[in-house]
């Protein structure tokens, strides 16, 4: 790995506190995507087996997100553009600043995914009606293109951040 030149950069502290968070985060998300389910197809919460199921479920296994999270992370970044940090007066460390900032604009972000049927649907499937027999990447692609809808934005591993345009009508 190459030499950091400038320790002090906002990307790298922002990086560290997207990694320290990423667990926590990945809960929140499913939490998030629940709640969403319940907002666009059950929203008076009438009880029966499938809504009992997914107000029940608690996340076991969190790594099917991790590439989504990597995806919505990295989208983030990009918002803010900058690399320099700021000059903060009310005695907090960048660090501290950035774990509120993040998990605030994670929070936003998602809430504003779970809006989608398509988001909310796949990570469903992710989760609570997760099975061995089903191939996860096909969830995992529906919820990354809906994120790249949302944004106009597509994460390439080697290209960066690219402008994205839909191709459904």
């Amino acid at each position: 790995m190459g030499e950091r030149l400038f320790l002090l950069d906002k990307n790298y502290i922002l990086k560290q506190v997207q990694t320290d968070m990423k667990l926590e985060l990945q809960a929140r998300l499913i939490d998030l995507v629940k709640e969403g389910y319940f907002n666009l197809f059950n929203p008076l919460r009438l009880p029966d087996d499938t809504t009992r199921l997914i107000d029940h479920y608690q996340p076991a296994h969190l790594a099917f997100f991790d590439e989504l999270y990597d995806v919505i992370s990295g989208i983030y970044r990009y918002h803010l553009g900058d690399n320099q940090l700021e000059l903060l007066f009310d005695g907090r460390s960048h660090y501290d600043k950035y774990i509120e900032d993040w998990s605030e604009a994670f929070n936003n972000y998602v809430k504003q995914l779970c809006t989608k049927k398509n988001f909310v649907l796949a990570g469903l499937e992710l989760s609570v009606f997760h099975s061995i027999d089903k191939r996860i990447e096909l969830a995992q692609n529906r919820m990354k293109v809906s994120i790249y809808d949302h944004f106009g934005l597509k994460v390439y591993k080697h290209k960066g951040i690219q402008k994205f345009k839909s191709k459904t009508a």
